[in-house]
């Protein structure tokens, strides 16, 4: 009945899942006797393909709420700002909501041979693939992964242990590409450098060859790790401009060579963040247009105080990892001094004030989307 009320009267709404934290937003495109396709907006605001859920992975659907209020403003944000988005730009699935939307969904992408993403009742793993074949009650999956060349497998789905199909979004439309030349795909050897002093070496041929890495960062506990190529690089501190998972631009990166556990310099995912780059150029994809990559920093410079000092002097967003704290802080600085700053805090802890010293720096995070659509919000007053 919910599901029902958010299409008849088109409400964005978020849908929770069952057993995990992720949810999706978007609004009701056809509704089904078991499961709900919805087009869905990614954290910036941005339609970004669609997803069919079965109602037995549905925990709980929201109309209402700080999240959704937060979410309209950036998709409004969005649209005024034309930030790019594949969506419309490829042939609409259609769908007859009184005949089972699952069986529609794989007839349909098995004819186009687009990716898509398939979450699994029992099973952890995120399968992304081609279906190959399809059955009345069942079909066959070519996965593909994109971290690892070599793993190649054909799996038989039934349709009743399927949860979750994510289909035409960003990653998965540049992911078709690159399958589409999957015969000519070359696995390499990861290459990892690990933090025993060779880094330096291995940031100044990056920085001048403008070579793309993954560096790996200590005491992150969701094994979180940033794509790009070297901006600057300066006593103990590297600035990486990042590459999100579609390799669009995705703002900049200065962190401490102490506080970086690895440096990956090939791998199989650097070679499919490479082919997204490629893809992005093609078509004037590479950043939103409220974003700037093209920034310059002094090598010769405090990097940490110099980018402290500009996000206060422009009342720029920054996100902070400083020692000693588990948890990333988000907010604007003032009272700036030689040493040290304070960081006023944005979003749930609006209105708190952090002193901290340059030297408890860690890690900021600047320039990105985020940042931009939480100072958009700031400036609401």
């Amino acid at each position: 009945m919910s599901l029902m009320t958010a299409l008849n009267e088109q409400l964005l709404i978020n849908v929770y899942q069952r057993d995990t934290d992720d949810f999706y937003t978007g609004y009701v495109q056809a509704l089904g006797n078991n499961a709900v396709i919805l087009a869905t907006y990614n954290d910036a605001g941005i339609a970004d393909g669609a997803v069919l859920i079965n109602f037995a992975a549905i925990a709980q659907v929201e109309f209402a709420g700080v999240d959704l209020d937060d979410m309209q403003f950036r998709i409004g944000v969005a649209a005024e700002e034309h930030f790019l988005t594949v969506a419309g730009k490829e042939e609409a699935l259609r769908f007859d909501a009184t005949k089972d939307l699952l069986r529609q969904l794989v007839a349909q992408v098995h004819a186009s041979q687009q990716m898509v993403m398939v979450i699994l009742a029992d099973d952890d793993a995120y399968l992304e693939g081609q279906v190959a074949a399809v059955a009345e009650d069942r079909f066959t999956l070519n996965v593909f992964n994109k971290f690892n060349y070599t793993d190649v497998r054909t799996m038989q789905v039934d349709h009743s242990d399927v949860l979750v199909i994510e289909f035409q979004g960003l990653d998965l439309r540049q992911e078709t590409a690159l399958v589409a030349q999957r015969d000519q795909l070359k696995h390499v050897k990861s290459a990892l450098v690990p933090n025993d002093g060779q880094l330096t070496t291995v940031f100044e041929h990056a920085l001048a060859s403008q070579q793309l890495l993954a560096v790996m960062p200590k005491d992150h506990d969701d094994d979180q790790f940033f794509v790009g190529t070297v901006k600057a690089l300066h006593d103990d501190v590297v600035v990486l401009s990042l590459k999100d998972m579609a390799a669009q631009f995705g703002g900049y990166l200065a962190i401490r060579l102490p506080a970086i556990q690895s440096i990956t310099t090939a791998s199989d995912y650097l070679q499919t963040i490479a082919f997204y780059a490629a893809w992005d150029a093609e078509r004037q994809f590479t950043q939103q247009p409220v974003l700037n990559a093209d920034r310059e920093f002094d090598s010769s410079d405090d990097l940490i105080a110099g980018i402290i000092s500009s996000a206060a002097a422009f009342q720029r967003v920054i996100r902070l990892r400083v020692a000693d704290e588990e948890a990333h802080l988000l907010g604007f600085p003032t009272q700036v001094t030689a040493t040290g700053f304070v960081l006023n805090l944005v979003g749930d802890e609006a209105g708190e004030q952090v002193p901290l010293r340059n030297d408890q720096v860690l890690e900021i995070a600047f320039g990105h989307i985020y940042a931009y659509l939480q100072e958009r919000w700031l400036q609401r007053g």
